[in-house]
């Protein structure tokens, strides 16, 4: 090798086909059974889409080559980063069958493949010590780069469903844990945290911060901790690259997001929309901002001291709604829609972020356009126990 690895290698052996590509002098291989050629070119398109994110974003790409690697589904459904090798089940790759409509799912060969040579950065340049948090700077930043590859590749109107599928998947799994439920930063290496949570909180904290001082921290974290020796970096290490980029007033975020489990309870109660006489609408939106925290047992608290807790009630409620004290900014979108190819396909009137201290709020906003389609939250960047009331159409 021409780089430090890792003592962590793969033998695979069959009657393979090889298809070769080149990224700048990077020599890209695919091992493959013949027969199986249906998503080669998604995983060519993934492996240069990953190299181009990483190395132009946090540190150099180490290796020569990059070779993925087929197995039969009998071996497993999923696929492994070791150095500049990648195992890759057929299942979830090779004969995959991906729906590239507009109400398909996602292109997973692809994204899969970006987020496996991620790891050649997040778990072999960046090596994480063998203790709680861990995977966050392996798998949470594996996802995250997926993520916003992604992104870059379909556009931020795709990012809902995706950002939607980690929010569902994250507390689904949830429900079923039978030992304790840590904080993102101090997890415990269950899938449910480190992949789906800690890929929407990575997202978030890009969309905050912006994605080139979000990524110019990590690149910082990179290039001081690659390759180490032992003593290995650990998750504080990372968190605190963020903190030094996050400014006073969105510091709460470290708090929410690394530190705690903090889930938000968000919702449109009403909207009106108005034509105005210059061909504008005037758009009102109700809406209510809550949000609580967990301890690792799943039991509820709005906060430590007094004047930590908000309560709002109105007479039709047979109870208050509580939340932990506001000062979070949360995006309000407004949705218009158009048509293309025959298609209605939605457009973006209006996504900023307010600053919310109360949870009942009511903001007045005009848009150039017809709206069909208002929210609070809507691209569910935050973890919102029940997001399917975060948006409501007119």
């Amino acid at each position: 090798m021409d780089s430090k690895i890792l003592n962590f290698f793969a033998f695979n052996s069959a009657s393979y086909e090889v298809k070769k590509d080149k990224w700048n002098d990077v020599n890209l291989e695919i091992y493959y059974q013949k027969g199986h050629e249906f998503n080669l070119d998604r995983m060519f398109k993934g492996i240069k889409a990953s190299l181009d994110y990483s190395s132009k974003n946090f540190s150099p790409y180490q290796h020569k080559q990059v070779r993925i690697i087929e197995f039969p589904r009998t071996g497993g459904s999923f696929a492994q980063s070791f150095p500049n090798t990648i195992p890759f089940s057929e299942e979830v790759g090779f004969i995959a069958d991906v729906d590239d409509s507009d109400e398909g799912g996602v292109d997973y060969p692809f994204a899969i493949t970006v987020h496996e040579l991620a790891h050649q950065w997040f778990a072999h340049q960046v090596i994480g010590a063998d203790v709680l948090g861990a995977t966050m700077m392996s798998e949470s930043m594996s996802e995250y780069v997926s993520l916003k590859v992604l992104e870059k590749e379909y556009g931020k109107g795709k990012m809902r469903k995706f950002l939607k599928k980690a929010l569902d998947g994250y507390l689904m799994q949830r429900t079923l844990e039978r030992k304790r439920e840590n904080a993102l930063m101090y997890n415990d290496g269950q899938g449910y945290i480190h992949y789906q949570k800690g890929s929407m909180v990575l997202y978030a904290m890009s969309d905050y911060l912006g994605e080139e001082n979000f990524n110019n921290a990590i690149k910082k974290y990179v290039n001081k901790v690659k390759f180490q020796d032992a003593p290995y970096t650990t998750s504080i290490d990372m968190v605190n690259h963020i903190k030094e980029v996050t400014p006073d007033s969105l510091q709460y975020l470290i708090k929410d997001m690394f530190e705690t489990i903090t889930l938000y309870r968000n919702r449109v109660v009403d909207v009106k929309s108005t034509e105005l006489d210059n061909g504008k609408y005037q758009v009102d939106i109700d809406f209510e901002v809550s949000k609580y925290r967990n301890d690792e047992k799943g039991k509820r608290y709005y906060g430590t001291q007094v004047g930590d807790t908000l309560s709002y009630k109105t007479e039709k409620m047979k109870n208050p709604v509580l939340s932990v004290k506001l000062e979070d900014y949360i995006d309000i979108g407004i949705f218009g829609e158009e048509e293309v190819d025959g298609k209605k396909k939605e457009t973006e009137l209006y996504l900023q972020k307010h600053k919310i201290t109360k949870i009942d709020n009511k903001v007045t906003i005009i848009v150039d356009k017809k709206p069909v389609e208002v929210g609070v939250d809507p691209y569910n960047k935050l973890i919102d126990t029940q997001s399917e009331d975060n948006r409501r159409k007119l």
